[in-house]
């Protein structure tokens, strides 16, 4: 089986960079019940600016045109500035659900991270409703977490994996101050009244005592009804990325069996599944340059890989320095953060953010599996 790249294009791009800054990153994006493609990102004149908020575009015409940005979200600033990081989902009676990591900015100075310490600032989930596609949504509803923390990595959307259960996929970080009791790793909120309370806290990969963190955790649903998750892991003792890992669910998230170690050198890794247990995965490598597809077929608990095909970037560096600190590395990312939906004629619809003529922009690429 081949991997095509059949089609590319923008779905945002500042069109007068010349005259005032407007940078797009991270992507999320689903097709409504109409048909249309709708894609969020996060912009601001930079990637950790205070102005940093969630936007919405849509596209009647599978992604060839995209109309402008609409803002999803304006938190309340009265108390402090406030940034939002958000991902976007659908849930299965087709109303759209808004994810917004809510970010202390009264450090005016900084960015997101203490580069001092690598620890992260103060932050609060909350989740907005839409049942008009995006065109209108719902006042935001706090998310009270379920442990006593409040430094916390925004790596995916709400996922909905029955009528009621919800789970809400992150990573703990250290507070400003560099603390972190609980252990720097990948965790899942659950709730099982669609987002009214959060009651258990799922330890998803927990490699804190070998110095190692998890990020950017990415979860799909296998055909034989197990969830896989998949998580970019960072050895901090060595300053380098490991494979990623990956781990089961055979109880709908309630639990995780042991991190496994996967055939990919990559950082942001995004799985989807496909029948017969196979997997297409979209991720940034680190042992060649660029934003990669991935073609596995999981055999028990042994991931198999088939294929691997090169999407873009094969001539750029992911990061713009190199550094010591992973935050100040993290702070010059040239592209990442692909996300995918497969559409009803089979193609796969990945977004991603990546820079391009000195602008970080939003781009679309259609794949097709041959």
């Amino acid at each position: 089986m081949n991997i095509h790249v059949a089609e590319t294009g923008i779905v945002y791009r500042n069109p007068s960079p010349n005259i005032w800054s407007r940078q797009a990153f991270f992507p999320s994006v689903l097709q409504a019940p109409s048909g249309d493609l709708l894609a969020s990102f996060d912009m601001g004149i930079a990637m950790e600016n205070a102005d940093v908020r969630t936007y919405l575009c849509r596209s009647s015409d599978e992604g060839k045109t995209w109309s402008q940005p609409v803002r999803i979200h304006e938190p309340d600033c009265s108390q402090s500035p406030v940034s939002t990081l958000g991902r976007v989902s659908l849930l299965r009676d087709g109303t759209l659900l808004a994810l917004q990591l809510l970010c202390d900015r009264s450090r005016n100075e900084f960015g997101l991270a203490n580069p001092k310490t690598e620890g992260y600032v103060e932050t609060q989930f909350c989740f907005l409703k839409s049942h008009d596609e995006g065109r209108t949504w719902s006042k935001p509803k706090l998310i009270m977490p379920p442990l006593a923390w409040n430094a916390f990595e925004i790596c995916s959307p709400i996922i909905s994996v029955s009528d009621s259960r919800w789970l809400l996929p992150t990573s703990l970080w250290r507070n400003w101050d560099g603390d972190c009791p609980f252990g720097m790793k990948a965790v899942s909120f659950l709730s099982d009244d669609q987002g009214e309370t959060w009651h258990r806290t799922v330890d998803v990969m927990n490699l804190w005592e070998q110095q190692t963190v998890c990020w950017e955790q990415k979860q799909t649903e296998l055909s034989d009804g197990r969830r896989m998750a998949v998580c970019w892991c960072y050895d901090y003792a060595k300053n380098s990325s490991l494979p990623n890992r990956y781990a089961f669910s055979t109880d709908h998230g309630e639990s995780y069996g042991p991190a496994l170690i996967s055939p990919l050198a990559g950082e942001t890794c995004t799985p989807y599944g496909l029948p017969d247990n196979h997997v297409l995965c979209i991720y940034r490598r680190v042992d060649e340059r660029g934003l990669w597809a991935h073609l596995a077929c999981i055999e028990g608990d042994t991931w198999v890989p088939l294929k691997d095909e090169p999407l873009w970037g094969t001539a750029r560096s992911s990061y713009g320095l190199q550094s010591s600190s992973k935050v100040e590395e993290m702070a010059a990312l040239r592209f990442g953060y692909p996300q995918l939906i497969r559409l009803p004629d089979g193609d796969f619809f990945v977004v991603f953010w990546c820079v391009e003529e000195c602008v970080a922009q939003i781009r679309w690429i259609r794949l097709r599996l041959q």
